[in-house]
């Protein structure tokens, strides 16, 4: 009888040594951490825990909520080097978290760079946030993805535009980033700059345009509707928001949008 390939897998599987870590195993680890014991011996048992990838997450989430500094810190710290298999953990603790844990989480990330990238959804929707260092580090964390930060430039156009100045100079920034200037940032306006680049995108530059047709200023929704134009049938996915913008009150955006629908669907 022939031994089905998913069968084979698991059972292969199964016979994957158990992960050992200084002579114990997670449930040991966590079994000790449940009795309670001494802050400087939790710091020693986190940094175990960082040493069993996505099993111990859970574990290290509870702890990123611990009423001692110490221990939050390094809880979210242990996070970050675990990499990717950690950042929506990192992500829930920086949308969820009180204060403290949300500011060291958004610190997190920012440190991860482009890895982080799985993060972008509720970076995005911390700009917006009532508190000012949360809106300067999810700003910040947003810069550090690099090109795949792109996707939130609608967010960090709106946060360039803040009567703020720090909140300006780091959404500026981070604009650049996500744009990849570098140190080559162009000169004139930097708004109009950012969204020609949306074409080069692929398919996340054509929803940064959909979203823009709703923007506050209508020469930003014009430039996105004719963008969207120019893209072609490539831009079908932001077909629903160019039939939307035929409503705006802006006459030059509803023309750029007809002409677009006309040539994204002859």
């Amino acid at each position: 009888m022939l031994i089905s390939l998913t069968l084979i897998a698991s059972l292969l599987f199964s016979l994957e040594p158990e992960k050992i870590f200084q002579g114990k195993n997670l449930q040991q680890w966590v079994k000790e951490l449940d009795a309670d014991p001494e802050p400087s011996r939790m710091i020693v048992i986190i940094s175990a825990l960082g040493m069993f990838d996505a099993p111990a997450i859970a574990h290290l989430e509870k702890l990123a909520i611990h009423p001692d500094l110490e221990i939050r810190s390094k809880s979210i710290s242990t996070l970050q080097q675990m990499g990717k298999v950690a950042v929506s953990s990192l992500a829930k603790l920086s949308a969820n978290g009180p204060k403290g844990v949300r500011l060291l989480a958004l610190t997190a990330l920012a440190g991860m760079g482009p890895d982080a990238q799985a993060a972008l959804p509720e970076l995005c929707a911390l700009t917006d946030h009532f508190d000012k260092d949360t809106k300067i580090r999810a700003l910040a964390a947003l810069g550090n993805l690099e090109t795949t930060g792109y996707p939130a430039l609608p967010w960090l156009i709106n946060s360039f535009r803040s009567a703020e100045r720090d909140i300006a100079e780091i959404s500026l920034r981070s604009m650049g980033q996500v744009c990849g200037w570098k140190n080559n940032q162009p000169s004139g306006n930097l708004i109009e700059a950012s969204i020609k680049l949306a074409p080069r995108m692929g398919e996340p530059g054509v929803m940064v345009l959909a979203r823009l047709l709703k923007d506050m200023d209508a020469e930003v929704r014009t430039n996105a509707a004719k963008l969207l134009g120019e893209i072609g049938a490539k831009a079908i996915k932001a077909m629903p928001a160019l039939q939307q913008a035929l409503q705006d009150k802006d006459e030059k955006v509803v023309d750029a949008a007809f002409e677009s629908i006309r040539k994204i669907k002859p």
